[in-house]
């Protein structure tokens, strides 16, 4: 299959994929512009029926059968969930898959093929994100990393993981020469990379994020947490001077909890090292993922930052300029740079993020 051609009318090829506990992205660049795709990482069970599945198909709603079953996936999980007040299910949890969820690997599968397009080139690079090696909790994501690249090779890719934290550092700190601090704040776990001239001096997880907030607050109102995500997604806001009801004072008192134990992690973590460099300038941290999106988020962090003493001077704190994308996109820089020279592929990857723009708004994949 021929590959695109971007503005330079060179082929362009690789493809960046940010596997997250919510949502899957896919990103490529075409034309001088780079475009995106998005699938709620989910499924919901529903009983078989001839009348069922001609509804489904009639409202193009994503599903596949399997035995006596139909499996609604990705957006519409989420909706179907909400409907009859039940929990949507997920192949991932906190960041890998789901060791609890005997369905995981197929639907996880499935979801991927309905968001990514067959090769452009015979053996077109992808790079796919992967957590780091959690602090506090015992797992490792060994097998998480190899069921998805044979997910992706299947599927005729050539395929090669990629730390979330460090898809951050290529996406949003190439003006600082890839140095800095990037977390992730996903929903199954935050990730936290820190970078020294593109060269990852420390990588790891801790095993809370947006899903245990949602948890915390749904067991504290008696609510599900399909339905606390709903309120956080849409309308909730860390600003707020007042919460409209006890979902939203839930979620902010979870909120401070989550963001003080990351930063504790995080400077225990920096104290402990023997890696630390001494850096001369101070440093920018980047905050992304979707838990940041809550407005009011950043000065939620920031107090909580200033009451710990930081073993690194930090110039910045600041959002990344594209949260829900940034580990997609570094996958992506990742990918379209795979196989320069160390020095040549750091240049390569500051002139992408400068000269590739994005455009409009994310299409949801179908």
């Amino acid at each position: 299959m021929a590959s695109r051609t971007g503005s330079t009318g060179r082929a362009e090829s690789g493809k960046g994929l940010d596997v997250g506990t919510a949502f899957i992205y896919c990103a490529e660049r075409g034309r001088g512009k780079i475009t995106y795709r998005r699938q709620r990482d989910a499924f919901f069970d529903i009983e078989q029926g001839d009348f069922t599945k001609r509804m489904l198909e009639k409202v193009k709603v994503n599903y596949i059968q399997k035995g006596d079953t139909l499996y609604v996936i990705g957006e519409e999980a989420m909706e179907f969930a909400n409907i009859f007040n039940k929990e949507c299910r997920r192949p991932l949890a906190r960041g890998i898959l789901s060791p609890r969820e005997k369905e995981a690997l197929p639907m996880l599968e499935v979801i991927i093929q309905s968001l990514v397009d067959p090769p452009r080139v015979k053996g077109e690079i992808m790079y796919y994100s992967v957590p780091g090696e959690p602090l506090d909790a015992n797992f490792d994501v060994v097998y998480h990393e190899k069921v998805l690249k044979g997910f992706l090779e299947r599927a005729g890719y050539t395929a090669k993981p990629i730390n979330e934290g460090m898809a951050i550092v290529f996406s949003e700190l190439a003006e600082h020469d890839f140095t800095g601090l990037a977390i992730s704040f996903g929903a199954g776990m935050v990730n936290v990379c820190l970078s020294f001239m593109s060269v990852p001096i420390m990588t790891f997880s801790v095993a809370k994020g947006g899903d245990w907030i949602d948890q915390q607050a749904a067991a504290a109102v008696g609510e599900t947490a399909s339905r606390v995500c709903s309120v956080k997604e849409n309308a909730f806001a860390l600003n707020a001077s007042d919460y409209r009801s006890q979902i939203e004072k839930a979620l902010s008192v979870y909120y401070d909890n989550l963001i003080e134990y990351v930063v504790v992690r995080i400077k225990k973590e920096m104290e402990r090292s023997e890696q630390m460099p001494r850096l001369k300038h101070p440093i920018d941290v980047v905050l992304a993922g979707g838990t940041t999106l809550p407005k009011g988020f950043l000065d939620r962090f920031s107090r909580q930052f200033s009451k710990v003493k930081f073993p690194i001077a930090v110039r910045e704190i600041r959002p990344a300029s594209h949260p829900l994308q940034s580990v997609v996109r570094g996958a992506l820089i990742a990918a379209m740079t795979d196989g320069e020279r160390e020095g040549a592929g750091s240049r390569k990857a500051a002139e992408f993020v400068e000269t590739a723009k994005e455009e409009g708004r994310i299409p949801v994949g179908g």
